[in-house]
């Protein structure tokens, strides 16, 4: 069995040596990663290749006139027929792999222009993370002791004859949880000029909610926009002001929605990141929080 083969790989590893103090990255790249990676299928040869810390060009990422500097050259980048693939990033067993600046870092890699890859992980040597960059969480997340039990499900997503199978996670690309993974969320202020209005719809008495699409850096996202009443009133003379009556009109009961039919009004917008995730039968998005219409 192909996990058999797997386990028989790491059986000779004495999991007691991950309590050294001595045991940083580099031993965790020789003892774990890399039987791990050859055992995928990929090699320092083509046409599944290994590629050990490429710097990229331009190190950063911007958004309007924003730039975010990627602090991170992954320890691999894998290849698989001259084409970026996957990333894995490894890091001593005292560093988290889920919900830390690691798994930031790794992400703002993995979506720069010069790699376009839809997979990153982190090893510590502990533990073993994959991450898609359209969702918050791990898709695996396990113990390295118990990894010939994930084994066939990690080969069915990293292998070279699978990764770049776009059926393997296809999922809607959200803006708002593509900028809190960069570090945009520590921005108050992010612009946005010109964007389209096509429909709005009411939440609650007190707020409303409009969604667009946008490309950045060569990628399409979707993006929803959330604000109060008080930006809802900027809008007047930017959209029809019939439109800003009906959703002004109070009656709990009812959550109203306007359509403008064939008609697209653009404006330009001041917002940040929201707080709070949201989520559909379909995917777990982040609504950017408008602060103010600017004229």
């Amino acid at each position: 069995m192909r996990s058999e083969k797997l386990y028989n790989v790491l059986e000779g590893f004495d999991f007691e040596l991950l309590n050294d103090p001595e045991f940083k990255e580099d031993s965790v790249r020789e003892e774990i990663v890399v039987p791990i990676v050859k055992a995928l299928g990929y090699s320092a040869q083509q046409p599944f290749q290994i590629i050990r810390s490429r710097n990229l060009t331009h190190p950063f990422v911007s958004i309007g006139s924003q730039q975010k500097k990627i602090n991170i050259i992954p320890d691999y980048l894998f290849e698989v027929n001259n084409t970026p693939a996957w990333i894995l990033d490894a890091k001593s067993p005292l560093q988290s792999i889920v919900k830390s600046k690691h798994v930031e870092q790794a992400y703002s890699y993995a979506i720069h222009s010069e790699v376009r890859v839809d997979f990153f992980s982190l090893c510590n040597g502990k533990e073993f993370a994959l991450y898609h960059i359209q969702k918050v969480d791990p898709i695996m997340y396990f113990s390295i002791k118990e990894l010939s039990v994930y084994w066939g499900d990690l080969k069915k997503v990293l292998s070279p004859e699978r990764i770049l199978n776009k059926s393997n996670l296809e999922l809607a690309k959200d803006l708002g949880l593509h900028l809190k993974r960069l570090g945009f969320d520590e921005f108050n202020s992010l612009i946005f000029p010109s964007v389209p209005i096509t429909h709005i719809g009411q939440l609650d008495n007190n707020m409303f909610t409009t969604s667009s699409g946008t490309e950045i850096e060569g990628s399409r996202y979707a993006v929803s926009f959330d604000f109060d009443l008080t930006v809802l009133k900027q809008l007047i003379g930017k959209i029809p002001n019939e439109a800003i009556e009906k959703l002004l009109e109070r009656d709990p009961k009812v959550r109203k929605s306007i359509a403008f039919a064939d008609t697209v009004f653009y404006i330009n917008i001041d917002c940040r990141v929201g707080e709070k995730f949201e989520e559909n039968d379909k995917e777990i998005f982040l609504p950017l929080q408008i602060n103010r219409i600017i004229s």
